[in-house]
């Protein structure tokens, strides 16, 4: 039994009802996160890449192209080696809704990374036609996950009105409804069905303060390894084996407490959730890159499905307070430990891609990638069985999303300026909380580079808005928390070439 119960149980009471065309729920489900967060990648790679906004896949000699368009390691004259360390910093300000005089909280959180390390070998084929064939390898990361949330705030609404409609929509769950039966007169039934002290006529209105916290942590990283080679100074072809693998911890602390005793009996609750995930797939991608001219190209490439394997564990605390005649009462309910194997394909990717060189004074290129979400599918023993409740929840909330990229580099030798802007789309279908529907990343870097050695340095800004909420529903509201996020990453690469 996994986490997904709760969600697959409620869209099943909703289907039975003939309900689930009118409702839809508040927040993304569980699986639905998931899928988003394991099948977006964007990479970071070494400083010239992110520096030029990840736009060089048509423009090659760059070890990060083996992660995305592998036909550019095929322009390398001279072996490489590199390593990337870098520092990223995100800030998440954050605002519960439902009361105006609620104020602005946030966290800063940083982490050390190594954003990317990778040797190209330069192989002379002594062909005339087919005048180079290299061999990559390295480790490039994929995405980063580490994040703090943290809010604090007064509104109307608890936990405990989540876990009522779930019962009374006849949903059991042992991760958060069914622990409230360990709590004596947590919850109350009659004629009617379930009801909470909140439910109470001299409750109505009522407003009682609440915080948690959010914590993240972990990322997802991709070791290549890959060939590419040169069909008369023409067509650049390559191919890459990619095996990723992640790791993503999640702990969520959630609070409530009636300070002003604005809920008959209530005193405190509270909702804790941990989930705790690693795993690894295997990928392929293929790609070329056509030159027309000395100056132009154009560059496409195909990325196949990634079939993940996660191991997960997951387990959730809930714990209710009240007073009646005076005697302080409740307790708290611990659900099971969920360990759980469950395999997801991700969709095929697709990349298009322009550059021109401007003489021996640089470049300038734009490249697009194309994914439709809706492609992520979940299944257990090996891929053999799908989760049709996961994979109904991905295709009635996920769409397909476009990535386009846009950079350039200056070459003022020995030294080089870039810069680059990247947009992506988000691939949900509905905005539920007038969330950004799609993401804005501003990268700038420079470079050095004598004889057999190079530095080269970037920064890359992005910030978006969204939300976060505590707790699940679908007939209401939960308590809403607009997050605005904004992340800063600073890269750092140091290599040598001509070995």
């Amino acid at each position: 039994m996994t986490r997904l119960l709760l969600t697959s149980l409620i869209c099943l009471t909703a289907l039975a009802a003939d309900l689930y065309a009118q409702i839809t729920p508040r927040v993304l489900p569980a699986r639905v996160e998931d899928a988003m967060r394991i099948s977006t990648s964007n990479p970071l790679g070494t400083a010239r890449f992110a520096g030029t906004g990840g736009s060089m896949t048509s423009i090659g000699v760059d070890y990060t192209t083996l992660h995305t368009n592998p036909a550019g390691i095929g322009w390398n004259r001279f072996s490489s080696a590199q390593i990337t360390p870098g520092f990223t910093t995100s800030n998440i300000d954050t605002q519960l809704q439902g009361n105006a005089g609620n104020a602005t909280g946030g966290e800063n959180k940083g982490a050390f990374v190594v954003p990317s390390l990778g040797i190209v070998w330069a192989g002379d084929t002594r062909s005339i036609n087919f005048s180079t064939f290299n061999w990559g390898i390295g480790l490039t990361r994929l995405a980063d996950f580490n994040e703090t949330i943290s809010f604090s705030g007064s509104s109307e609404g608890s936990v405990i009105d989540a876990i009522v409609e779930d019962l009374n929509d006849g949903v059991g769950d042992p991760f958060r409804a069914d622990l409230v039966f360990d709590i004596p007169n947590a919850i109350q039934e009659d004629e009617l069905g379930f009801f909470s002290d909140f439910d109470l006529e001299t409750s109505q209105g009522g407003q009682i303060d609440r915080r948690g916290t959010v914590t993240r942590t972990g990322g997802m990283n991709e070791f290549a390894v890959g060939a590419g080679g040169n069909y008369k100074e023409k067509l650049l072809w390559g191919i890459t084996l990619g095996i990723p693998f992640m790791n993503f911890t999640e702990t969520k602390v959630y609070d409530e407490f009636d300070t002003r005793d604005e809920i008959t009996f209530f005193d405190d609750a509270g909702y804790d959730e941990t989930l705790e995930m690693d795993g690894s797939g295997v990928n392929f991608k293929l790609g070329l890159i056509l030159r027309p001219t000395d100056n132009l190209r154009f560059s496409g490439a195909v990325h196949t499905p990634t079939f993940w394997t996660i191991n997960e564990t997951f387990f959730t605390t809930l714990e209710y307070n009240y007073t009646d005649n005076g005697i302080a009462q409740g307790g708290t309910g611990l659900s099971p430990l969920s360990e759980a194997v469950f395999n997801l394909r991700t969709p095929w990717k697709f990349m298009l891609g322009a550059g021109a060189l401007i003489g021996r004074s640089g470049f300038i290129s734009i490249d697009a990638d194309y994914q439709n979400y809706a492609g992520n599918s979940f299944s257990t023993e090996d891929f053999a069985t799908l989760d049709e409740f996961a994979n109904n929840d991905v295709d009635a909330t996920l769409g397909s999303a476009l990535g386009v990229r846009l950079g350039g580099e200056l070459n003022l030798k020995p030294f080089q300026l870039r810069a680059g802007v990247g947009y992506r789309q988000l691939p949900t279908i509905d905005t539920r909380y007038e969330e950004d529907t799609a993401l804005l990343n501003y990268s700038a870097g420079a470079g050095w580079s004598a004889g057999k050695f190079f530095i080269d340095a970037a920064v890359r800004y992005q910030a978006s808005s969204s939300y976060y909420a505590a707790y699940r529903t679908f007939a209401f509201d939960g308590n809403i928390v607009d997050t605005d996020r904004t992340q800063l990453t600073a890269l750092l690469t140091v290599g040598v070439r001509g070995f």
